[in-house]
């Protein structure tokens, strides 16, 4: 039984992290110099290396910590942690996007990369994290003030 609020923000976190390794964070468009055709390829989490281990991690750390919920400073602290995942994860996505996507190919350029909604889920899962926090901390100070009445 869910009787907490960061039980609830971490599932959602790393609900989201499970489904921002499966939609694209960015499109590129290339165009092949002989024949003048353009393509438009999708670029996933699952294609990058410097993505997906971070990401990995997060989710590794987050459901962890959803199952930790008894011992609140081990929890709030694999929390921290999981969210610096999701930070690193977010710079290697801007990274890749504003660096410029470079195709090995030499009859290929690459004419335009652009934002894809992926990066949102990102967002949203920091978002979720820095809650968890929150309602950890809360629940902390809660436990705290009953030992003090005691």
């Amino acid at each position: 039984m869910i009787q907490r609020i960061q039980t609830l923000c971490l599932l959602l976190a790393v609900v989201l992290l499970v489904v921002f390794s499966f939609v694209p964070f960015g499109f590129c468009q290339a165009v092949d110099v002989a024949t003048g055709v353009a393509e438009v390829e999708s670029l996933m989490a699952t294609g990058f290396i410097g993505v997906i281990l971070p990401l990995a991690a997060a989710v590794i750390l987050g459901v962890v910590a959803i199952c930790s919920f008894k011992k609140l400073a081990l929890q709030k602290s694999l929390t921290i942690f999981a969210a610096l995942f999701t930070l690193v994860t977010i710079g290697v996505v801007i990274y890749v996007l504003a660096s410029g996507f470079m195709d090995t190919n030499p009859e290929v350029t690459i004419v335009k990369l652009s934002w894809g909604g992926g990066g949102l889920l990102l967002v949203a899962a920091l978002i979720a994290f820095l809650a968890a926090i929150r309602g950890i901390s809360a629940d902390q100070r809660l436990l705290r003030s009953y030992d003090r009445l005691r």
